[in-house]
């Protein structure tokens, strides 16, 4: 009786410590280029979704294309709920540059719901 007290004991505190090993929601793929700070204006809003399609990849480009006068200073990618194993990356641009193009892209058979910000500032 006691080895069994004591085996269910064990499972027990296995459980908890596998539940303390689970990625917090906190941890995500949003990702951040650059920064934005005070005098830094939105440059582009956009939402990035797409439903799951057994067995397909998807992806989508948003891109900003600034003016003679206009620096992105940030870029940012949010991915909104639960993480459905996208991820999103500059093609080109980005921070220092005039423009930006970013590319979110679905894992096979799951899809993306994203926040995209570009942040810039006028010179």
């Amino acid at each position: 009786m006691f080895l069994w007290r004591l085996s269910v004991l064990a499972a027990l505190a296995a459980i908890a410590c596998n539940e303390a090993a689970v990625i917090s929601p906190a941890v995500r793929a949003s990702l951040v280029w650059g920064s934005a700070s005070a005098g830094d204006r939105l440059l582009l809003r956009s939402y990035a979704y797409k439903q799951a399609i057994a067995g397909t990849v998807q992806s989508e480009d948003f891109v900003y294309r600034g003016n003679a006068t206009t620096n992105v200073t940030a870029v940012y990618a949010t991915e909104i709920g639960a993480t459905q194993y996208a991820s999103a990356w500059l093609v080109s641009g980005g921070p220092g540059h005039r423009n930006a193009t970013l590319r979110v892209q679905s894992s096979a058979g799951y899809g993306y719901y994203y926040l995209i910000d570009m942040w810039g500032r006028t010179y």
